[in-house]
């Protein structure tokens, strides 16, 4: 076979229905990056036999990570939001609003199988779970990084893509929201992250060495932004420590949209200071995300659009 390159890559999903065990692609869409791996725990011999080598290699146990990076579509957030430590509603028909809270499981709800083709040869991950993921900017594009940790590896048929027209949301299609309802209109990028600390776990079983199931650990949710700095008042609330809410929606229309709402904000980082002659002086603002004792949440995602996910 000749060499390849990325750009005749293909990446696709399924939700899968028993955990670890491989289903082909539902849904297909184009990535910017990608770095999901399997790897091994090899066991090392060295016990003293006259030699200070190893001097064999046991297979051990196995699993898979890495990072899926992507234009955060509205068609494509609701399938790794489903595998994260989420749970997530689906409501309406035609139009459909996946309403993702956070909750306290050790698991996710969800698995995925994830089909990966480079330079032609199929690699097909099972047990998938996103171990954290972020929702950012890049040039004004809202962009998704989900961090993956799965179950294990094998080679599985080529699939056929079919990919669907969604554009990206872009520049002119966002609202920040300092507090909630009120808009401003000076920050320039931003990227929310939820960390959920996922462990492969691997027990003692027959057959197969990949990990049994994924364990979330602690929770650590966070968002960071930069904005033109206009006075000292949101530096006194940070000196303070005086929660705010927060609101950021990207929408391309009423039932296309992503929308972060955050109900206890505590500002745990503010940073501004003179740069250049010609700098603008800015503010670098970073967010905890504090459970909310009235809604019960540290942070809401809304995900509205026309995928139906079964």
């Amino acid at each position: 076979m000749a060499y390849g390159i990325g750009g005749g890559g293909i990446v696709g999903i399924a939700k899968e229905v028993t955990p670890n065990t491989y289903l082909a692609p539902t849904k297909f869409f184009p990535i910017t990056s990608e770095t999901l791996n399997y790897t091994e725990a090899h066991y090392l011999r060295r016990s003293i036999r006259q030699n200070v080598d190893v001097y064999g290699v046991i297979q051990g146990p196995v699993n898979t990570a890495g990072d899926i990076e992507f234009e955060a579509t509205e068609d494509v957030i609701p399938y790794f939001l489903s595998a994260s430590r989420l749970s997530v509603v689906k409501s309406g028909t035609t139009n459909f609003t996946y309403t993702c809270t956070p909750n306290a499981n050790a698991q996710a709800s969800t698995t995925l199988s994830i089909t990966i083709v480079r330079n032609g040869t199929v690699f097909g991950f099972v047990g998938c779970v996103v171990a954290s993921w972020a929702l950012t900017t890049s040039d004004g594009i809202l962009m998704m990084r989900a961090s993956m940790v799965g179950s294990d590896e094998a080679t599985q048929s080529a699939p056929t893509p079919t990919y669907a027209q969604n554009s990206p949301f872009a520049m002119g299609q966002y609202t920040f929201e300092i507090p909630s309802g009120t808009t401003i209109t000076d920050v320039d990028s931003f990227e929310f992250t939820a960390e959920d600390n996922a462990e492969p776990q691997f027990r003692l079983k027959n057959p197969g060495r990949g990990a049994q199931y994924v364990k979330f650990g602690e929770r650590n949710a966070r968002l960071s932004f930069d904005r033109d700095y206009p006075d000292k008042t949101e530096f006194g609330l940070f000196k303070a420590t005086t929660p705010t809410t927060i609101k950021i929606t990207a929408s391309k229309g009423a039932n296309n949209s992503v929308m972060i709402d955050i109900p206890q904000a505590v500002r745990d980082v503010y940073n501004v200071q003179l740069g250049a002659q010609g700098d603008l002086i800015r503010a670098h603002e970073e967010i905890q995300c504090v459970l909310d004792n009235t809604t019960g949440y540290p942070f809401l995602v809304t995900v509205k659009t026309q995928e139906n996910i079964t």
